[in-house]
């Protein structure tokens, strides 16, 4: 059982180095550095409503429409959780600690950048294949979060 456990982990995927140090990186910063401005509670709750988001969009996209694959796309290894667990979250934590009113788009543009940054990482090490996801989806959705959803959010929580 534990051996079968072990090889749904995918730890042979191509890249794997990857996804796992940008989720680490990304969570110890966030972790660190959302008292700029957040709160514990903001902190919770951006990072459970976020990794839901995330995950949730790990379904449609990579499961129902097959535009995007993980590693070896027929399990769900230990590159995909970190990947949808913990560096969507601690972006967003990250972005919403330094968002002002004063630099909503530059910030917003900068995290979308980072954001490409991160895809193209995951694309560049081997742990990502695109089967029909194009950057420019990627661009729409990234400006779409950082500019709007997450203002909002945090509005919205506040």
């Amino acid at each position: 059982m534990l051996e079968q456990a072990i090889q749904h982990l995918d730890l042979s995927a191509h890249g794997l180095w990857f996804p796992i140090t940008a989720s680490l990186c990304l969570f110890i910063l966030a972790f660190v550095l959302f008292k700029r401005k957040l709160t514990w509670r903001d902190f919770y709750i951006t990072f459970s409503v976020v990794g839901f988001v995330g995950w949730l969009c790990d379904v449609i996209i990579t499961r129902v429409f097959n535009v995007i694959d993980l590693g070896d796309p027929k399990v769900t290894g230990l590159g995909d959780i970190l990947s949808y667990t913990f560096i969507p979250p601690s972006l967003s934590v990250l972005f919403l600690a330094y968002l002002t009113a004063k630099n909503k788009w530059v910030l917003s543009l900068l995290f979308c950048a980072g954001s490409l940054l991160i895809e193209y990482g995951m694309i560049k090490s081997g742990y990502m294949h695109l089967n029909g996801w194009f950057f420019i989806y990627s661009i729409v959705v990234y400006l779409l979060v950082y500019a709007f959803v997450l203002p909002w959010h945090i509005a919205f929580i506040k």
